[in-house]
């Protein structure tokens, strides 16, 4: 048997752009541009959108010019542009990674995993030059409820696709909500619980403060809301937990956790919680899956006494697994400074008693205090 040299790893669902891509093709470039901007008006209430074009105008006739996307890229041919609306954050200068959920696509120019199909028998030699790039086609937009013989040659399951007219842009966004509702990865847990507890003087998973041990009483709030759960761990505390993540990134704390549980599964989100957070309940866990917004690296929580974000429980999305590397590549270890430089929503919290950060036997002692009062 052939020896492996590399370590097997979980690959992340990507298309050519983005994870959420439809691409949109089969007429002008006109017609494609003003069918994107339709859907970018539908949708851009709820979605971040980018749009990928291409043109051979010279960079001496580019003007900015409005328009419902959060960003925009074109190839020029000559060269490349970018329009944001607002600031890439750090690292990604000179890049719109973070700017939107969903990118729609030129397909004249660029394929895209996902395809929607105008039907213009003018352009019937042009869609059929494009076949090959026509994999899954999850919507057509024509003048008319009809789909020609062309079609049927290009795409088999013809019948099981949908037909818009350019009067039913509403239902066509409701249609695509459905299918980006769909494709919304699935969220799994995270328990961190690999720290040394040196400050403690006991191991803070094992602390009992809802009549078992912190760290199953954690599992069980969250498990409502969670595909499955982990125990984020160091090597030698593999044979204290159930489903154990034995810390791959080591010596980075947190951070070092949340890496792992990325490596080992990059297509999900991951609700990272601390096992020093002994007052967090199911009303605030919900409260953060409730107000999840896909569009942003993470969800978490505001703490008014640090006056940044609370990196201990935060829901992270799976674009948060390269920004985080990146971050690490450039010194950064701490979760918070990810969190204070990038684009997240940021929930707060009439009660911020969940948010307690129970470090030491002063801060046990307090947290028993304020659920013995409850």
């Amino acid at each position: 048997m052939e020896a492996k040299n590399h370590t097997a790893l979980t690959e992340p669902i990507e298309g050519y752009f983005s994870r959420n891509e439809l691409s949109i093709l089969g007429s002008h470039c006109d017609d494609i541009k003003k069918l994107a901007q339709q859907i970018a008006i539908q949708l851009n209430n709820t979605w971040n959108l980018i749009y990928v074009d291409a043109d051979h105008k010279l960079k001496e006739e580019v003007t900015a010019s409005p328009s419902p996307f959060t960003a925009l890229y074109t190839d020029k041919i000559q060269y490349h542009e970018y329009q944001l609306k607002t600031s890439p954050s750090f690292p990604f200068k000179n890049s719109f990674y973070d700017h939107g959920a969903i990118t729609l696509i030129n397909g004249n120019h660029n394929i895209g995993k996902n395809q929607i199909v105008i039907i213009n028998p003018d352009k019937e030699a042009s869609l059929l030059k494009r076949k090959n790039n026509l994999t899954h086609v999850i919507a057509f937009v024509s003048e008319e409820k009809y789909v020609p013989a062309y079609i049927k040659k290009c795409i088999s399951n013809y019948a099981d696709i949908p037909l818009f007219t350019w009067d039913e842009m509403f239902e066509l966004a409701n249609m695509i909500k459905l299918h980006l509702k769909n494709q919304l990865p699935p969220i799994m847990g995270l328990i961190l619980a690999g720290g040394l507890s040196t400050r403690m003087g006991e191991d803070k998973s094992k602390i009992v403060y809802h009549t078992k041990p912190q760290h199953e009483h954690l599992k069980a709030i969250m498990l409502p809301y969670c595909e499955k759960i982990f125990e984020s761990c160091r090597p030698n505390q593999v044979n204290q937990f159930e489903t154990p993540l034995e810390d791959t990134f080591l010596g980075l704390g947190p951070m070092g956790g949340i890496l792992t549980a990325f490596q080992k599964n990059p297509n999900t989100a991951w609700l990272t919680i601390a096992c020093d957070v002994p007052l967090v309940n199911s009303n605030t866990i919900q409260l953060l899956v409730d107000q999840r917004n896909p569009n942003k690296l993470a969800t978490c929580f505001y703490n008014s006494k640090t006056k940044f974000p609370e990196p201990l429980i935060t829901l992270w999305e799976p674009k948060a697994y390269p920004v985080l590397l990146a971050f690490l590549s450039k010194g950064f270890s701490c979760p918070r400074k990810v969190l204070i430089n990038s684009s997240i929503e940021m929930l707060t919290l009439e009660d911020e008693t969940a948010l307690f950060n129970a470090n030491t036997p002063e801060d046990k002692f307090e947290a028993t205090k304020v659920l013995s009062n409850r």
